[in-house]
């Protein structure tokens, strides 16, 4: 009788979806990672912010647009990605997008004009984007809808020390060098994610479930997709609350470091305590979902954003400068930590019944969100009003807007039909 030779594991078969109480978490970890780059790349140059206007010689307010060129890039990438990855499957475009987000950073650090950064920044995020794209598909390939939520959950705990500790970051590299060294960490860290591609990430989509409808279709599909009431109030909805937290991370340089005078070091804690609160909260979430159905989850933490947003609103319009900075970072906390009970769960719901077109799906709630991020960037702008009042405004318009069509989603909305 001859022995048998040891057999390798195998990895998971790509229409294989998870139902026991068992998660791939090792896995999920390994795609929180590579999300991590856009935060990453949001965050990490923000208190750089002030030296950069000053190299370019142009105010912090300006030098800050290039947070809004980097949503841009993210909006139309993901459209991008979305139905590339559903016909091709989700490896071929994260080369492709992470190559392009390594040559970018390099273009960022390497430049002397501000608007060869901004465009330098669009690009990073055209590359940066596909990230969130195909790791959302993925898991949405993989895992069933309750698992779903709890694997964004797990996953945003990885990625989302990217915020806590980014802007502490760039303030470390800014004692000892200066604000490009910030861009070239940036490449190697999507240098280490194309490492991780090759090594690590496996096909999750198959060839019978890939979409092989006509590309000339695309814009169709993603209207289908609009028109579909499963999908179209969370994630319309999770886009409005999520994209007020990018709205936040455009103004808060100016808000916190220019109007209260709060040093790089200090901003980069109170921005950390933010991002520590809604990943916080995500494995709270976690915990919840095994006791309470996830619709009425999401609708608590949309309720405890709103009320936050108007706290800082009525604050804004009546103080103005001159109220409270405790205050103020209260209620832009638990505006951004009730992200830890909405996002995940707004993204499971609108992806459960998606199994075509996970990639779409997936590409058009993320450009939902940068769009809101763009936008309300733009509506800061107009308000010639005191900085506290402009952030109230913006965040409690788009977090109360965002709070009703949470509120419009089915309460009989059964997520076991999509298994």
């Amino acid at each position: 009788m001859s022995a048998s030779k040891p057999s390798l594991p195998n990895k998971p078969i790509a229409s294989e979806r998870v139902r026991s109480a068992d998660l791939p978490v090792a896995w999920i970890m390994m795609l929180g990672l590579m999300v991590a780059v856009g935060p990453l790349s949001i965050d990490m140059y923000l208190p750089a912010l002030p030296s950069m206007a000053d190299d370019f010689g142009v105010s912090t307010a300006f030098m800050a647009n290039s947070v809004p060129a980097y949503f841009l890039g993210l909006v139309f990438g993901q459209l991008f990605y979305g139905p590339f990855s559903d016909r091709v499957g989700r490896v071929k475009p994260l080369y492709i997008g992470m190559t392009l987000y390594v040559v970018a950073s390099i273009l960022c650090a390497t430049t002397d004009n501000e608007y060869v950064l901004f465009a330098g920044r669009t690009l990073q995020a055209l590359g940066a984007c596909v990230g969130a794209v195909v790791t959302r598909a993925a898991i949405r390939d993989r895992l069933t809808a309750k698992q779903t939520a709890k694997a964004f959950s797990i996953m945003i705990l990885v990625m989302g020390l990217a915020p806590i500790l980014a802007p502490s970051l760039g303030a470390l590299f800014l004692q000892f060098f200066d604000w490009h060294s910030i861009f070239w960490f940036l490449a190697a860290f999507g240098a280490l994610n194309l490492l991780l591609t090759k090594f690590f990430f496996f096909e999750t989509l198959t060839e019978e479930n890939r979409n092989v409808r006509p590309a000339r279709e695309v814009l169709s599909q993603y209207w289908d997709l609009l028109k579909d009431p499963t999908f179209n109030y969370p994630a319309i909805g999770g886009g409005l609350l999520m994209g007020a937290m990018f709205v936040y991370i455009s103004s808060a340089s100016e808000l916190i470091m220019d109007t209260y005078g709060v040093s790089a070091t200090h901003f980069a804690w109170l921005f950390g305590m933010n991002a520590a609160g809604f990943v916080g909260l995500t494995q709270l979430n976690q915990w919840l979902t095994n006791r309470f159905r996830i619709l009425s989850i999401l609708r608590f933490g949309a309720m405890m954003q709103v009320i936050s947003a108007g706290v800082l609103f009525v604050t804004g319009l009546l103080l103005g400068t001159d109220a409270w900075l405790p205050l103020v970072l209260a209620c832009i906390f638990f505006c951004i930590a009730g992200l830890g009970l909405t996002q995940p769960n707004a993204s499971a719901i609108a992806l459960a019944f998606q199994k075509r077109r996970a990639g779409m799906a997936s590409a058009l709630q993320g450009s939902l969100m940068f769009s809101v991020g763009i936008f309300g960037g733009l509506l800061l702008n107009l308000f010639p009003v005191n900085p506290v009042f402009k952030v109230g405004i913006a965040l409690f318009s788009l977090m109360s807007f965002g709070s009703f069509l949470i509120w419009k989603i089915d309460r009989n909305l059964n997520l076991d039909d999509a298994e």
